[in-house]
């Protein structure tokens, strides 16, 4: 099943880079990485339409029966209540975790428990509030789940924003690098003392395909007038491999094994500043075209639960397999610059 994976991978991993390079305009980079995926998407829909929730049983069966001497895990998977966040949540309880949902709205991550509890017949999903545009609401999360809890090993950094109109967060940073940066790396620091005392703990970043053309040369996209959707988009997928690359290389003397990935292109509701209709016809078309929330997550699903990656760690993955982000993404310099840049604009961005 894996070869035609292996194939757009491949096809992708060496194509996509030379962008950079060529005359190619954001807007034929953008046409020619979505073909290529919705290539892929539609041969899978074709070839191995009921291969994803086979697949998702699998790796949860696999990890059950693997780690079935050790005591209950846990885990914490943002933006959970819908979409990717979802079907990982799933995967996860009937892997034998329990999960920690966190989620910006109550109302929207208790009905997606009470789903979760029907399709899975499990009491293993606990909510906790976290908006990661804002510092105090990170903060808060981080000291109400050490009430709650005194172990982590599992960390799934999912949730995110998706070309967006401009706007800031709530303590005036650039929405995009904002949430899907900046709020998951101070989550992931406020947790990560946990993390280090679990016995295997894993932490997965979703990053994207967009990260291609998010080569940055300094900070100034975070300024209005440099705004741009795609690009800014981009930029904060690709700090996500920037940050992925700095954490595995922090801690490679530790049992902590971290990698980001590319979901594929998922009919969830990320793409809602990007695709908005109530026309029936072209609804059906996008769910034509897009992958499922359960195919969507594989990636994710097995990076958590795959006992063959317990040791593979600072990689990027795409359709299950490991692949090649863009070289800007494993630069040690590049890191090392992001994370100190990170830092010295949380401190000037907290109030006092």
């Amino acid at each position: 099943m894996l070869l035609l994976e292996k194939f757009v991978n491949s096809s992708e991993s060496l194509l996509l880079p030379l962008c950079q390079w060529s005359p190619i305009t954001m807007f034929g980079f953008r046409m020619f990485s979505f073909s290529m995926e919705l290539s892929y998407n539609i041969l899978f829909k074709i070839f191995y339409r009921n291969a994803d929730e086979s697949r998702l049983l699998q790796y949860s069966s696999i990890h059950k029966k693997t780690y079935a001497s050790d005591s209950k895990k846990i885990a914490i998977v943002t933006g959970a209540n819908s979409g990717i966040g979802f079907e990982t949540s799933r995967a996860l309880a009937l892997a034998g975790f329990h999960v920690v949902m966190a989620c910006r709205n109550k109302n929207l991550a208790e009905q997606a428990i009470e789903s979760l509890k029907a399709k899975t017949n499990l009491d293993s999903f606990e909510f906790i509030e976290l908006d990661l545009s804002s510092f105090a609401s990170i903060n808060t999360f981080i000291s109400h789940y050490k009430e709650l809890h005194n172990s982590l090993d599992l960390l799934i950094n999912n949730a995110g924003v998706m070309m967006c109109p401009y706007s800031l967060t709530k303590d005036g940073i650039e929405m995009q690098f904002g949430t899907n940066h900046v709020g998951h790396f101070i989550l992931t620091n406020g947790l990560i003392d946990l993390l280090l005392a679990s016995h295997s703990p894993r932490l997965i970043i979703l990053s994207s395909l967009a990260h291609y053309s998010g080569r940055f040369e300094n900070y100034d996209f975070l300024k209005e007038r440099n705004y741009n959707t795609y690009k800014n988009y981009s930029i904060s997928k690709i700090c996500n491999i920037l940050f992925a690359t700095e954490l595995a290389r922090k801690y490679k003397n530790t049992n902590l094994v971290v990698n980001s990935l590319h979901p594929g292109v998922v009919n969830t509701n990320l793409g809602r500043h990007v695709f908005t209709s109530t026309n029936s016809f072209l609804e059906f078309i996008k769910s034509s075209l897009t992958i499922t929330p359960t195919h969507g997550a594989l990636t994710t699903i097995k990076l958590a639960l795959s006992p063959d990656l317990e040791s593979i760690s600072g990689k990027y993955f795409s359709k299950e397999l490991q692949v090649s982000p863009l070289p800007f993404s494993q630069d040690e310099k590049a890191c090392i610059d992001l994370w100190n840049f990170t830092e010295s604009i949380i401190k000037d961005h907290s109030k006092n």
